[in-house]
This record gives C-alpha cells, structure tokens and sequence, in this order.
C-alpha cells in the first residue's frame, strides 16, 4: 500500500470526499440523454418503447459509495420475449470482436459555455438515425448499436461512445467532466432479474438487483449509514492496492455478512479498524452473496473475481500501522 500508516485523518477525509452534486448532475444527463435516445428507437422498433426499459445503477451508484475512480455504471435492461429469442439464437461472435468508436456531430456551431446545464435542461432533437430493423433476427447485439448511434445525436462533437459487444461506454470531458466514464451494459429483463447473455453454450447470468437492494436496505437500517463510509474506505484502499475497483457486490457481501456490532454509529474510522480485526481472523467461505443468499460469495458469479485483490488488500492492511 502507498500508505505505511493509515490515520484516522486520512480514513476521514475519504468518507468525506464526495461531490453530490457532480454525481446527481452526470446521473440527470446521462438519464436525458438515453430517454430521448429510446424515444427515437422506438418509432421505428415495435420491441422498443419506453415502457419496457428499465435503467438500473450497478456499481457503486447504486450503494452510494462513490470515489474519484468510479465509474457510472447501469444496466439498461429490455424486457421483450422476441429480442430474447433473436439472441439466443444468432452468432454473433464478430460483435464480441468489434469495437467502434463514434464522434457526435451535434450542437457544433453551438458555444460551449454551459453546455451540460442547456443540456439537461432542454436536448435538441433531430431527424432520427435510421434503423434496420428485422422482427426476425433483430437482438441484443443489435439494440447496443442502435442505441449507440442513437445517443450520439445527444451527446458533443468530442465526446465518444465505443461499443463493445453489448457494452456502450461514454466518455465526453464537455459534457459530463474530466475523467468521468458512463458504462452501459444493455440486457433483457424479465420482470425481475436482469439476463446478461454470455454465449449459447452458456447461456445467461441472471442478475437479482432486488435482492441486493433487499440487503442493503436491511444491513443500513440496522447499523446506519457508517456502513456506506466503511464500503467506501474499502472501494478507495481497494484500488490503491490493485489499481482496479472491487467487485461491488462481492464487497457488499464481505460487509453485509459482519455483524452489526462491529459498526459504530457516525465512527467510520473505529467500525473500519473494528471490521478490520474482525475479517482477519475469520474465514469468509461461508460468507453469503447478497445477490443470491444460497450461495457463498464464491459461488456466486455475480461476485466476480475479486477475492484474490481483497486478500492482497487484508495483507497490506496487517503490515501497515494505524493510529
């Protein structure tokens, strides 16, 4: 770790940087920008409308825990039988390899003075991009696409939107800030659980955000809302150690399994040092997922892979001195 003591000074002023209002502002945009995207999807896709959409925070917009490295995270997810259907049955193992990179060509001429706040509060519409678009075989490969272009009409002429696979990610310093990435994971959705399809061999990974959010509703009640600081410290200390953030559900379930007690109220700091001394001498297999309370945090596929730099972070943080 960069850090051979860890103080309290410095454990406080990670709960305390935060900017609310940066993330509520990049959250509205991003919301504006992908609602009117699906608005003009769906006058030319009957699958599409914007009653079967669903934007869901993934990572830590979703707990609360956001620091300087976060991501914006979401799963836009499409609840619609036939594109279901399309995609499990195309091969689509070119899209797997196919990265595009499109430069938005709105508001050129337009001066760039308050560009996010005109932005929000008011996006310009233009003729729609037209859509190829075959009830047959239209699926969720082809839905990312469509969409990417489709939110590019919103966006500035510098920002970007890459497409890999299903995954849309935007990175534009006019429109949403400097360092800022807004990730988009486009699924189907049933209902209740979002389906991420990985192949035909393997099928979907269904992902159970009620439950999740269940969890976290339940841990916060219960201790407070320390314990959204102490998943902070965590998520910071994390990425100084691997350079790379935490599976968000799999360090939700690390801490959603301590027990209460262990959280001071409004003592970030003591219920960091507390959980610390806790987790090094406990064994976590037989730590639950929040995401799926039958299987353990190892089982779980949703918890990823992030158990090997959480044992790197627990051994720096037993060689490193606190006060």
């Amino acid at each position: 770790m960069k850090k051979s003591v860890l103080t309290k000074q410095l454990i406080e002023s990670i709960v305390r940087n935060q900017n609310t209002e940066y993330v509520e502002e990049v959250q509205d945009l991003t919301m504006a920008i992908v609602g009117k995207a699906i608005e003009d999807l769906s006058k030319q896709i009957s699958y599409i409308s914007t009653k079967n959409i669903i934007l869901q925070p993934a990572n830590e917009l979703l707990n609360g825990a956001m620091t300087d490295n976060s991501k914006f995270v979401y799963f836009l997810g499409v609840d619609n039988a036939q594109i279901d259907l399309n995609t499990v049955r195309s091969s689509r193992f070119w899209k797997n390899l196919k990265v595009k990179i499109v430069y938005a060509w709105k508001n050129r001429k337009v001066k760039r003075k308050s560009r996010r706040k005109r932005k929000k509060e008011a996006l310009l519409a233009n003729e729609p991009v037209k859509i190829d678009f075959d009830p047959a075989s239209y699926n969720i490969y082809n839905l990312s696409e469509d969409l990417q272009m489709a939110m590019a009409k919103y966006v500035g002429k510098t920002t970007m939107l890459y497409l890999n696979d299903n995954k849309i990610t935007i990175v534009g310093k006019e429109d949403f800030g400097s360092n800022t990435q807004i990730v988009l994971y486009v699924v189907l959705h049933d209902g209740e659980k979002f389906k991420y399809f990985l192949n035909k061999k393997q099928g979907y990974l269904s992902i159970d955000f009620n439950s999740r959010i269940n969890c976290l509703n339940q841990k916060i009640d219960a201790v407070g809302d320390v314990f959204v600081d102490v998943l902070k410290i965590f998520n910071v200390l994390y990425f100084d150690v691997n350079n790379v953030k935490p599976n968000q559900v799999f360090l939700e379930s690390i801490l959603y399994n301590c027990p209460n007690n262990l959280f001071v109220e409004d003592d970030a700091y003591n219920s960091f040092i507390k959980i610390i001394n806790y987790l090094t001498i406990k064994s976590f297999k037989d730590f639950k997922s929040i995401e799926n309370n039958e299987n353990s945090i190892f089982k779980d596929k949703v918890c990823g892979n992030s158990a090997i730099g959480f044992m790197r972070l627990m051994n720096e943080l037993s060689e490193i001195k606190t006060k």
